[in-house]
């Protein structure tokens, strides 16, 4: 049975090692092979980009031009069917003397916020295997990017909040005594701040939920978030949580005017990833193979979760080189998870026997170093 939206086709252009490339991939699974260096993760770079950010390698637009064309642009295009139609979506950038980057839907540009309202885009890399690792900034911003392909109001949010911090060091540097327009840019700040932590309060429980029910062989996990200021004692009570805040902010506006950056604020975190909900061991410290399969565990629990938030549309899952390192009960499990979920996944591998035990609604394709 196919999800309610699929990406039923992919045009490339300059983008990466493709030249000019057009797959037509109206299947279920999506599987590219072929040996290492043959584009497999450029093409699901592409397809993440349809993702609000930098997609799944963080790189700026500038460097995924095919640097062997003397074409100083690029030009991604999908297809999205849907049960009711099909819209065809574009990002396009150009590196000229005035850099242009922009989304179109049918023609009609969008900006990327709005691409959450036609589809959700979640990944497994090789590279995130190593979150549990990585320091609390990587491990917020990581949680942060899950928790708003569950509830889009959170990217509006943190992407306001990033603006409005700018905006105040800004003004403590070079307009100091100007404190009514500091005192108004603060308290925009405290009211955005307290919405960043209502949602992230409201969906962390939904996501460990999901995670203690997750299937064996793939580990159930924990997600804790622990804030290091003192207006985050008072989330039960938001007027007072507001008060605190600003006040706060008040009073550090000569030290954050000299370190350069709002010193007490929402995103400093302590991420925790338990391996299970008794909380007795962190992630961190467990093996890379249960550390890969807490990580397959949470982009699964989220996968459901966005199926559950978003009128029951299957988020679009993009797997880099995971089936190379499980062995043939995760490898199962896993692709049965994804079939339960009814998610349109796209996987890449270096050869085809890998997946042997993916379902007939399977598309093919092998990619080779020359392309």
């Amino acid at each position: 049975m196919l999800s309610d939206v699929i990406i039923e086709k992919v045009t490339l252009k300059n983008f990466r090692s493709h030249k000019n490339i057009n797959f037509d991939t109206s299947g279920m699974n999506i599987v590219l092979f072929g040996a290492n260096g043959s584009g497999k993760t450029n093409l699901l770079e592409a397809i993440s980009l349809f993702s609000p950010g930098r997609g799944l390698r963080g790189t700026a637009n500038q460097d995924l031009i095919n640097i062997e064309e003397n074409i100083n642009s690029f030009e991604i295009k999908i297809i999205l069917k849907y049960k009711t139609g099909s819209v065809t979506l574009y990002k396009k950038f150009a590196n000229f003397e005035k850099k242009e980057s922009y989304y179109l839907v049918d023609g009609e540009k969008i900006s990327s916020n709005e691409l959450l309202n036609y589809l959700r885009i979640i990944w497994i890399t090789p590279v995130m295997e190593k979150i549990m690792l990585q320091s609390n900034t990587e491990k917020r911003n990581f949680f942060d990017r899950l928790i708003f392909n569950i509830e889009e109001k959170h990217l509006k949010n943190i992407r306001q909040l990033d603006k409005l911090f700018k905006e105040r060091i800004s003004l403590i540097q070079n307009h100091p005594n100007n404190h009514e327009w500091i005192s108004i840019v603060e308290e925009k700040i405290v009211k955005t701040s307290f919405e960043v932590l209502k949602i992230r309060r409201k969906v962390l429980p939904l996501i460990n939920n999901e995670l203690d029910k997750i299937a064996e062989p793939f580990s159930a996990c924990n997600i804790e978030f622990n804030y290091s200021y003192e207006a985050a004692n008072y989330l039960d009570d938001g007027q007072e949580f507001l008060t605190q805040y600003k006040k706060q902010l008040s009073l550090n506006r000569s030290i954050d005017s000299e370190i350069n950056k709002t010193s007490v604020n929402v995103n400093k975190i302590k991420v925790s990833i338990w391996k299970n909900k008794e909380r007795k061991l962190e992630s961190k410290d467990c093996s890379t193979g249960e550390q890969k399969s807490i990580l397959i565990s949470i982009v699964l629990s989220v996968a459901k979760l966005i199926k559950e938030y978003d009128s029951n549309r299957a988020p679009i899952i993009l797997i880099d080189e995971a089936m190379a390192h499980l062995d043939d009960h995760h490898k199962k499990q896993l692709l049965l998870e994804l079939e339960k979920i009814n998610s349109q996944a796209w996987l890449t591998g270096v050869s085809k026997e890998l997946f042997s035990d993916i379902n007939n609604q399977t598309v093919f394709f092998e990619l080779k170093n020359h392309i």
